[in-house]
């Protein structure tokens, strides 16, 4: 579970570097997405908390899932015009296989990506 938490984060950070925002930008538009007021110091403490799961070993994962929810919704993501990949795994097939699988969807999007680039 470390592992495939250690995993989100690094996605997320990478998703963030290749869009172009920052860590505090995201943050940002997250407080807002969730929050219904624009008081400063609630965005400052919210930024604060955000890095700290970033950081932390012990942030729940449907945390960081939820980050990358909403950053696929950003519009710098839309505008890639990419699909979100929702790799199955299933408990019949081996870890190995799953683990095999999800590195395959991401080899993909990182090609389309570099595509784009072009």
């Amino acid at each position: 579970m470390k592992n495939e938490l250690k995993q989100k984060k690094e996605e997320l950070k990478e998703w963030l570097k290749k869009l172009g925002l920052s860590q505090r930008v995201f943050a940002e538009r997250i407080f807002y997405e969730i929050n219904e007021s624009d008081n400063e110091k609630e965005i400052n403490q919210f930024f604060e908390r955000f890095k700290q799961s970033l950081r932390r070993e012990s942030t729940d994962i449907g945390l960081i899932e939820s980050y990358l929810k909403i950053l696929y919704k950003q519009n710098e993501f839309l505008k890639l015009g990419l699909v979100i990949h929702e790799p199955y795994c299933d408990d019949e097939f081996s870890d190995t296989f799953n683990k095999r699988m999800k590195t395959i969807y991401k080899n993909i999007t990182d090609k389309l990506l570099e595509k784009d680039d072009d």
